[in-house]
């Protein structure tokens, strides 16, 4: 076999993969086993990138020099003040990409902020490495285009899609006043991503991950909520 038609055979072959990986792998769409209970399930399919406490506006986040950003630099909204738990879940090229919520409620809020995108690389390669804090150097935190979907169920719950620099593309299927199911599909985040979201620390919530676990969207469970006694 000559060389030529080695590099044609090569060149074809993957141009077929990435064929089959950007117009079909990439957008498959599977079942979901959606556990029963009280919990808070994963809306993303990935890595967990961090697990922050928050007891203000500030998040104390590892981003080249800053120490600390604001709450609302990361979903674009306006926050009510309260103690929360923020959660990273940064989307390989490869995950599902499609995003469920995490809990049963009703939309109360939607906002979307298109943005002069930067690449993820950085984290990618952090969380491939497992190199901690994996959001070092990562400005696409609160820097990308995003779409910040706001659930009142049992508890308030925050979600935020981020886009890639390769992405510029979040859809939302949903509206403001639908009624959504704990584990139901609410968008897509085309091409790698990340999604952050954010829920109340109560004495009845209980953290069942931990950094750098891989979780499933609508079936890896993030928290208990415990029924308090009346």
């Amino acid at each position: 076999m000559n060389i030529s038609l080695y590099l044609s055979i090569l060149l074809l072959t993957g141009g077929l993969i990435y064929i089959y990986w950007r117009f079909y792998f990439f957008f498959r769409n599977p079942e979901r086993k959606i556990p029963n209970g009280d919990n808070i399930v994963s809306p993303a399919d990935g890595t967990i990138v961090y697990i922050k406490k928050i007891d203000s506006t500030n998040v104390p986040i590892s981003i080249k020099n800053k120490k600390e950003i604001k709450l609302d630099e990361i979903f674009k909204e306006e926050i009510i003040l309260r103690p929360y738990y923020l959660i990273g879940v940064f989307m390989h090229p490869t995950n599902v990409h499609i995003n469920r919520s995490p809990i049963s409620g009703i939309v109360k809020k939607i906002t979307y902020r298109k943005a002069n995108n930067l690449p993820m690389t950085m984290m990618w390669l952090r969380v491939l490495l497992r190199k901690k804090p994996y959001e070092l150097y990562s400005k696409h935190i609160f820097n990308n285009e995003r779409n910040t979907i706001y659930i009142e169920g049992e508890i308030p719950v925050y979600i935020t899609q981020i886009a890639d620099i390769y992405v510029n593309k979040i859809e939302c299927w949903l509206k403001k006043f639908d009624k959504v199911e704990k584990g139901q599909r609410i968008g897509i985040i085309k091409m790698g991503s990340q999604v952050d979201f954010l829920f109340p620390i109560l004495p009845n919530i209980s953290i069942k991950i931990k950094e750098g676990e891989k979780v499933k969207a609508g079936e890896t469970i993030i928290a208990t909520i415990n029924k308090m006694n009346s």
